[in-house]
């Protein structure tokens, strides 16, 4: 009798728990349920707030641009300036490891100015080049000729016979204009492919970058806009479709885009194209010097008794400054005559660049006052002689010389 009432108890506990068991699976089952659906439901109002968002911000982008609805300002821009675009091929003879020749092939980006033919590109993309092709964006292919270049400002200026062919042309802007954060467009053929297009904005407008000459390049834009090798000599454009700047360079560590391109201002282009079809070159004034600039260890190796400055180690034969009684270096019996430029028009100058800066920043027959410091037979003598600029000779050389 009581072995029974302890079964009976028994059966009773175990139907409660297995009930307990079951009722609390239910339970997660409908609360997993209830709390799946309200996180659907916000996952799918938040992605829906995502569209949202991004639709208003190409609508505003859109309309910033000038663009309606129903075409994005990068598609207007590419399909104006696109055709305009050309793809530079260069071949240049070198040599391999045993000395036998090669052909060396390389590539660019360029834009078409005018109806003549002239096109517009980077320096560095036809330097050395013993021929050179533009692609057409109809994909015709022609020889190029180089008018003129400006090593300076690394710009080159190429010629194409348009064959009685409507050439598509540019327009150009003010890069003065630009503000940080407008956005700009980036048309070029990086690695080869040939009329891509990238957006972004004018990250900065105020770097400095130095040309082959070491000449100082002022007010380069700066954009997030990926550009790559083969984009140099591309045009950057505004949202109008107008050309702003040359992509020529980008900082990279790992030698593609990582979002910091440099591109030279459209109005330092438009400054030098006329002396470039003109003259094949552009009219820099020049002093005619070569200089050393003054390091401590170099100071202290020669006991020299200027600290500051630049020494003149070499003045070409008629130059302004030979005219104007600059002297290199030169023995007079026993002493030794050393000229050294300490200024230049109330600017002092301690380096190659400094000096080089506001020479050319001159126009010819201009003129500029030198502060010059002459040391002869260990008596030194301060000085301000005025030299008249002349233009650059097309036999000086392409560095090295002020």
């Amino acid at each position: 009798m009581k072995r029974t009432r302890w079964l009976n108890a028994l059966i009773v506990l175990m139907v409660l728990l297995i009930g307990f068991f079951i009722g609390t699976g239910v339970a997660t089952v409908l609360y997993a349920e209830e709390t799946g659906g309200r996180a659907g439901e916000v996952k799918a109002q938040q992605e829906q707030a995502a569209r949202q968002q991004a639709t208003a911000t190409a609508n505003a982008i859109a309309l910033a641009a000038g663009s309606d609805l129903t075409t994005n300002f990068v598609t207007r821009v590419y399909e104006e300036a696109g055709p305009a675009v050309v793809y530079i091929t260069t071949r240049t003879q070198g040599f391999d490891f045993f000395l036998r020749p090669t052909m060396q092939e390389g590539t660019g980006s360029g834009f078409i100015l005018d109806k003549e033919g002239h096109i517009l590109t980077n320096y560095h993309v036809i330097q050395a080049a013993d021929s050179v092709a533009v692609v057409l964006a109809s994909g015709k292919e022609v020889p190029a000729s180089v008018v003129g270049a400006d090593i300076s400002t690394d710009m080159a200026l190429l010629k194409i016979d348009p064959e009685g062919e409507d050439l598509p042309v540019v327009k150009l802007g003010d890069s003065d204009r630009l503000r940080v954060g407008d956005w700009v467009i980036a048309i070029g053929n990086p690695y080869g492919f040939d009329r891509t297009v990238t957006f972004g904005v004018v990250s900065s407008n105020e770097r400095t970058i130095r040309a082959a000459d070491l000449r100082t390049i002022s007010n380069v834009i700066q954009t997030d806009a990926a550009i790559n090798p083969g984009n140099s000599g591309g045009p950057l454009l505004n949202v109008k479709g107008e050309v702003v700047g040359i992509n020529s360079a980008i900082l990279s560590q790992s030698g593609g885009s990582e979002g910091i391109g440099l591109a030279i201002p459209v109005n330092v282009a438009k400054e030098i194209v006329d002396d470039l079809v003109k003259y094949g070159r552009v009219l820099r004034p020049w002093l005619g010097i070569e200089v050393r600039e003054l390091y401590p260890r170099f100071v202290k190796a020669y006991n020299l008794p200027v600290k500051e400055g630049l020494l003149v180690r070499e003045v070409y034969k008629d130059s302004p400054a030979a005219l104007a009684g600059i002297l290199p270096p030169v023995e007079k019996g026993d002493s030794l005559i050393l000229y050294f430029v300490s200024e230049a028009d109330g600017t002092k100058v301690n380096t190659y660049a400094d000096l080089l800066n506001i020479v050319r920043e001159k126009d010819v027959n201009d003129t500029v006052e030198l502060g010059v410091v002459r040391i002869e037979g260990g008596i030194t003598k301060e000085e301000t002689l005025t030299v008249h600029l002349q233009p650059l000779p097309e036999t000086a050389p392409v560095t090295g010389v002020i």
